[in-house]
């Protein structure tokens, strides 16, 4: 059981991590609003990624973006150095957040992944999906990552729930936590579906929570 008291440096790295997983959705969800989803509706994951990710650079410079928004970057496609992978070897995350501050910078990465067919929550949990941060390709270093599901058929609660009983059946093999579960997160007003699940990364040796958004197209 920790020990730490409310004003621990611990504890403060909680909140600011919280505040900056918080800042991160808030942007993803204000460039979703900016897109015309009827126009994605048969679009690539990599189209999809590429407008979103232009539609957030647009909100960061807009006159009306807080003041905050000054400190974050938002990237397609970049690559990722992990040990064993070099040059165009490396994998290439989908979308990367960064907020500028000195010394080490925060980073959120994110992996998404189209929901259209009968196989896609495979797909979405598996070896290119989310397995990528459970066995530390992504993101080895840091405590958090999230996954984007872009809902192109049904609505995103069936996704979930299909998600959540596939976690449920096989826990070990996704290190998934079954408490507290697949839980519903409130980060932002700009998105209506967003969750959070906890994994056990047995290579990185350290555990991970993972942010799960769904964005209706």
């Amino acid at each position: 059981m920790s020990t730490s008291s409310p004003n621990s440096p611990a504890s403060n790295a909680v909140v600011y991590q919280l505040a900056f997983v918080k800042r991160c959705h808030e942007i993803l969800g204000r460039g979703h609003q900016k897109l015309p989803p009827t126009t994605l509706h048969e679009a690539q994951e990599t189209e999809i990624t590429g407008e979103l990710v232009k539609a957030m650079k647009e909100f960061l410079e807009s006159a009306d973006a807080p003041p905050w928004a000054t400190h974050f970057f938002v990237a397609d496609d970049p690559p990722q150095n992990a040990p064993g992978r070099l040059g165009k070897k490396r994998r290439r995350v989908d979308i990367e957040f960064e907020h500028a501050q000195h010394g080490p910078r925060p980073r959120l990465h994110f992996e998404a992944k189209r929901l259209h067919k009968s196989g896609s929550a495979a797909e979405y949990l598996g070896d290119d999906g989310l397995s990528l941060f459970v066995k530390g390709e992504y993101a080895p270093n840091q405590n958090v990552g999230a996954m984007i599901g872009y809902v192109q058929e049904k609505r995103a609660t069936e996704w979930i729930e299909r998600i959540r009983v596939s976690l449920t059946a096989s826990p070990k093999r996704y290190g998934f936590h079954l408490v507290p579960g697949l839980v519903k997160e409130d980060l932002t007003a700009h998105l209506a579906e967003t969750h959070r699940s906890h994994h056990d990364r047995v290579t990185v040796g350290r555990p991970m929570a993972i942010y799960h958004t769904f964005l209706q197209f």
